[in-house]
């Protein structure tokens, strides 16, 4: 379809609606819309389908048919050997949630010996490998920890891309490797229309074990510090860059304590604002209600990781800039919760 054809085409459709012909200008979008995905342009055959619901919502044989057809044309588009290696994760897919995850995946290559992630970056990315071989590990006092190899037909960084993580493990190339990759921002277009997809792509992902289960069965121990349980209200300010508050400052619950950072738990009911926390500033204020003013925690972070639980508080957790004395750890530590401290 030349330029001319399609600025005629245009020209006419607007004939049409001010002659208040709706019945003609449906059919010509319906008709532009079908050559449109034929030619494998999916973007304005789409383009032309929403525009036959705005002008005529019940034009729902035009409606239906045309988003068959484009559908179709994607099917006959996705690569075969792509479809062939991800089978049992295609098989799990209606056609439209299949054309989705397709259209919605971007491609690259790494030479041998190349870095993908690295820990302590911030890159929520699903990775799925189509060829090549990686390993994903953790550096630990300058020692590397290798937790898996990652092979053709499997995917990692769901640890991050499901949840708002920084890596908390690298993965780098042990061959030349392609992989194509989802950002985590196109969650958010799924879950108005396609509501079950990331469940879907969550269940493929959890056929291999998360890096936290991994580190659990070889009963290997990540933390740097000590950690203790603690219990009572805390209060978090959030930083700019320079250090100057943002807002007002909010209540926490604080949950966990060490000398490198701490866990609490605070009121978020949106995922979206939960996942806007990560890698910002906060100074967190803390006196534990049994040790008194004395043994007070003000330290400044960032936050490393927000996990957002439906029906219940979020929980994130702060790296602090500065470590705290170890002494106090111990001391806090001392401490159990007692009936009489009620603090919800």
């Amino acid at each position: 379809m030349d330029r001319i054809s399609v600025i005629e085409q245009e020209e006419l459709i607007r004939k049409y609606m001010e002659e208040n012909n709706r019945t003609a200008a449906v059919r010509l979008l319906y008709e532009l819309s079908i050559a449109c995905a034929k030619e494998k342009n999916f973007k304005t055959a789409e383009s032309l389908r929403d525009r036959i619901f705005e002008i005529d919502p019940m034009a729902l044989d035009e409606i239906i048919h045309s988003g068959e057809v484009i559908e179709q044309e994607k099917c006959e588009v996705i690569d075969k050997g792509h479809r062939e290696t991800w089978a049992e994760l295609y098989q799990k897919l209606t056609v439209e949630e299949a054309n989705e995850l397709y259209f919605s995946l971007k491609t690259e290559t790494y030479p041998a010996d190349t870095a993908v992630y690295s820990q302590g970056e911030h890159k929520p990315r699903l990775f799925l490998v189509n060829h090549g071989r990686l390993k994903v590990f953790y550096v630990q006092n300058n020692r590397e920890v290798l937790l898996k190899m990652v092979n053709k037909g499997q995917v990692a960084g769901d640890d991050t891309f499901f949840s708002s993580t920084m890596c908390t493990t690298s993965m780098v190339t042990l061959a030349n490797t392609e992989l194509s990759y989802l950002d985590a921002d196109v969650l958010k277009r799924w879950k108005t229309d396609f509501p079950v997809l990331e469940s879907k792509l969550q269940d493929f992902a959890s056929r291999s074990k998360c890096i936290r289960d991994l580190i659990k069965e070889r009963e290997l121990d990540r933390r740097c510090y000590k950690r203790i349980h603690v219990f009572g209200r805390g209060e978090a300010q959030l930083l700019s860059a320079a250090g100057t508050p943002i807002g007002k400052p909010f209540k926490v619950d604080v949950i966990d304590l060490s000398q490198g950072g701490a866990g609490f738990m605070v009121r978020i009911t949106r995922r979206e604002t939960a996942s806007l926390l990560l890698g910002q500033k906060m100074n967190l204020s803390y006196t534990h209600p049994l040790a008194g003013p004395l043994k007070a925690v003000q330290r400044s972070g960032t936050i490393v990781a927000v996990r957002f639980h439906p029906l219940e508080d979020c929980s994130l957790s702060v790296k602090f800039n500065q470590l705290l004395n170890p002494t106090l750890i111990d001391e806090l530590g001392r401490f159990k919760p007692t009936p009489e401290f009620d603090f919800n």
